[in-house]
């Protein structure tokens, strides 16, 4: 019995001293909340970093910038401007196509394009001859001169993302340098001759010829834009609009006057910079975890 008695006892003290501490944590709790956080989601990590692989291509628009003007002919009798070339505007398309690499991170991607670019700039001079005695005798010539240069070009840009949807439109910044794979030039001639007896127009076949060499190897600029993605199942759809600001004159001084077929009809390329306006679309891919079964982390 006294047994029994010690061992009540120690059974209602134990469950006394479990009871308090009960208590005085549940107090502790109150006054001292614990600090927690949750495990980044899956979803969280591929949206914040990524790799991006895929293709691009596009259309795009360009301009040439004379810096410095010269001509085959040298005027003795006349204004040497009356003898400048006339540019054409963002006229004539051009194309491009290439891959795209992306790194992203929160909000930032760090891009490079390398792509085949082709771009086209044309220009026209004006010339009339006339019979100094008889000044209705005279023969106006007008030559059109399609210039179509092949570029391998390597942009890189910088952009940030304005949102975080689905729907991103972005900003940009980079550069790019190029280097010249091919040229060839066309040269169409129309006029009017007045001094044969039967006034009336006249067009030649176009001339098309090489003009690589009439270029030097590289171009270089820096460039911006905008655009907007639009993140599909496993793929990311992009659209932007780029300016390139070309920085270094492309054309080739020491050849200058070296085409032949180009000295009769008193042609010379000016010291030119180029401006391009590009629009292009591409398709990428993730390439961290495409399908999050297979998620890599």
């Amino acid at each position: 019995m006294k047994n029994l008695t010690i061992l009540l006892l120690s059974a209602v003290l134990l469950l006394g001293h479990h009871a308090t501490e009960a208590q005085n944590k549940r107090k502790r709790d109150k006054m001292y909340p614990a600090y927690s956080t949750s495990r980044p989601k899956k979803d969280d990590r591929f949206l914040q970093t990524q790799w991006w692989l895929g293709f691009r291509a596009g259309a795009n628009l360009t301009e040439a910038n004379p810096i410095r003007r010269f001509s085959g002919f040298s005027p003795i009798n006349y204004d040497k401007e009356l003898n400048e070339k006339t540019y054409s505007g963002y006229e004539l398309p051009g194309g491009h196509a290439g891959i795209e690499i992306t790194f992203y991170h929160r909000g930032f991607s760090f891009s490079l394009q390398p792509n085949y670019r082709r771009q086209r700039f044309s220009y026209y001079n004006e010339f009339t001859w006339e019979d100094v005695e008889n000044p209705d005798n005279r023969l106006d010539l007008k030559y059109d001169q399609d210039h179509q240069l092949d570029y391998i070009e390597i942009p890189f840009f910088i952009k940030y993302d304005l949102t975080r949807g689905n729907l991103r439109p972005f900003i940009q910044i980079g550069g790019y340098y190029a280097t010249l794979a091919n040229a060839n030039k066309a040269v169409e001639i129309t006029g009017t001759d007045y001094a044969s007896g039967n006034a009336g127009p006249f067009n030649t076949e176009n001339l098309v010829i090489g003009a690589k060499d009439l270029f030097i190897k590289s171009s270089f600029g820096v460039a911006g834009g905008v655009g907007a993605s639009y993140d599909f199942w496993n793929m990311r759809i992009v659209l932007d609009a780029t300016y390139r600001y070309g920085m270094n004159n492309i054309t080739n001084a020491k050849n200058r006057y070296s085409k032949n077929e180009l000295a009769g009809i008193g042609d010379a390329l000016d010291d030119v910079e180029m401006r391009n306006i590009s629009f292009s679309i591409g398709f990428l891919f993730p390439l961290r975890f495409i399908n999050k079964q297979f998620d890599a982390n």
